[in-house]
Parts: C-alpha cells; structure tokens; sequence
C-alpha cells in the first residue's frame, strides 16, 4: 500500500520536478539527476546532515531527530543552536516516515551510506543522494553536500579556516606525536573508542599520538571496564548530549577505580566537551581544533613518557 501511494504521489510531483532546471550529481554511490537549485531538502541524519546544512545557510524543509512524548523534537546539533522551528519532524534516522516526507514534495532528499536499503522507496518521491560521511570523512562529505545546495563557497572557507587552525597547531607543537591522545565514549557499564565531532580526524591532523591498543581496536565496538587501563593516555576526551542527561547515567562508572587511576583522569586531563557544539560538521571540526589547541598547545601539558 505504501508502494503504490508513493508511486502515486511520484506520478504527481513528476510534472514539478520535470519543470526545475537538472544537474547530474556523481559520487562514490553512484550518478543522480538532481535540481540545480533544490527548494524543499530532507535530511535524513539530524545530527551531520541537518547541523551542516544550517551551518552552510541551508534549513532543510524536514529532517529526522528525536522526538519524545509531549516534548518538542530535538535536532541534535541543531536545536539550541538554530531557529529550526520550519523543519517538519520525519521520523528518527533509523526508521524515516516514508509518508510524512512524500507529503513535503521534496525536490532532494540527502543521506549516508546506512540508507541505501531505503533507496529504492526514498526515490520514488525525490532524488535521493547518500553521502560518505563514514566512507570518506568530514570534508569529503560536507564538500559534496555543499555542492547539492550551491554553498561550495562557503564550505570552502571554512576547510581553509580549519587547516589553518591545523597547520598553527603543528608549529606550535613540533613533537605532537609523543602525546597520546584516546577518545572514546562512556555507558553506563563500558565504553567505545570513537571520536564525535571529528576528533579522530583533527588527532590525525594535528600529528598526535595514541597509544599501541588503539591500533588494532575497532571503532564502535562496545569495550568492558576491565579494558579500560588498556587506554591510558595523556589525554582523554568523551562527549555528552546535555538534553539525553548522560552524564548523570555516566557518573558510576566515572567513580570506578579503574577509571579515576587512569593518567588523565588524576592529571586533569580529560576532556569532556558537548557533543552538540561540535558535531561531524565543519563548524565541529574548527570547534574541535580549537579547543584541542587551547589544551594542548597553549597550557603547560603533562606527558607519561617525562615521568619514565
């Protein structure tokens, strides 16, 4: 029934969509006739594609989030931060409402790689265009989706913004490779390595350092906290949604011993930074490389090889 509703709804916006002058857009995904300048975009990732889309000037006219029981929908990296009151919820980025976007009359609809099973279905009401956030990382990604929407320019700037923090960093840090760095998320019971806000990208960047169990560990695996002395670095960063309340879910494991023997912990070394002001956007990325900057370039660091 869905099926053939869209399929309808298709038939109708045909005429429209046939009207809008087309481009033919090309990536690793494959080639999509797209308008050259879309009106109505649909998001189907809140936390990357929606925050970057504001960021480049851009409200999407619907976008997945988080939505709760008589409480107004948050758009993670988003909300508190842009007037998102003209985005039309359309479900969470796991389970899109296919109905509630047809009956938007999207000309675009922008996705990640994860989505491709919904291609099929997606296209029958728009262009679709998944983007490699995962694939290629954060440049690469907002480059292209700024392309979509006509900002290139404005991407633009901010890449040059972010390598100029980068290449500052390297000068004022000639020997960042002997500082550790691990970022990792934590749960309530354990912990994953990962990096949001394109922090695994900005340590790369910067030339830090990591110490030799991050090597060979997958990314967002869940780890136990008997793992965690595995991690022990300089200087540990994790990230928190202040609207999910984690910290407060977070705060038992935070009282472990394995935790408050680890170096940073006891130095002061951790860093915990909101998750929704840096996000895996631009805008995250210079957030990130700023802060990193400010601690670690411009404070006098403790390093675990000095006290060997």
């Amino acid at each position: 029934m869905i099926r053939a509703a869209l399929t309808a709804l298709l038939l109708v916006l045909s005429t429209a969509v046939g009207a809008q002058e087309m481009r033919t857009f090309t990536n690793r995904f494959g080639s999509v006739d797209v308008p050259v300048a879309p009106r109505c975009v649909v998001s189907l990732h809140d936390f990357s594609l929606t925050s970057q889309l504001l960021e480049l000037g851009v409200a999407p006219c619907g976008s997945t989030g988080r939505k709760r029981l008589l409480t107004e929908t948050l758009y993670r990296g988003s909300s508190g931060r842009y007037d998102t009151r003209g985005i039309r919820y359309v479900g969470t980025h796991q389970s899109p409402d296919l109905e509630t976007i047809a009956a938007l009359k999207p000309d675009l609809i922008v996705g990640l790689s994860y989505h491709a099973p919904l291609l099929e279905k997606l296209s029958l009401i728009a262009p679709v265009v998944l983007l490699p956030l995962r694939e290629e990382g954060i440049i690469a990604y907002s480059g292209q989706l700024a392309d979509l929407v006509g900002r290139k320019a404005r991407h633009d700037e901010m890449v040059r913004e972010y390598r100029t923090i980068a290449a500052a960093f390297r000068r004022r840090v000639p020997d960042a490779d002997r500082i550790t760095v691990t970022p990792m998320e934590v749960y309530r019971d354990g912990f994953r390595i990962i990096g949001r806000g394109g922090m695994e990208q900005v340590i790369a960047d910067f030339g830090l350092g990591h110490v030799p169990a991050l090597e060979g560990s997958s990314r967002n695996i869940p780890d136990s906290l008997e793992r965690l002395p595995d991690f022990d670095s300089d200087i540990i960063i994790d990230t928190y949604e202040e609207s999910l309340d984690e910290e407060a879910e977070t705060r038992a494991f935070r009282q472990t011993t394995q935790w408050r023997n680890l170096f940073a912990v006891r130095n002061r070394q951790f860093l915990y930074l909101n998750r929704s002001r840096y996000g895996e956007t631009m805008q995250g990325l210079i957030g990130s490389a700023t802060l990193l900057t400010s601690h670690v370039a411009e404070r006098e660091l403790l390093r675990q090889s000095d006290l060997r």
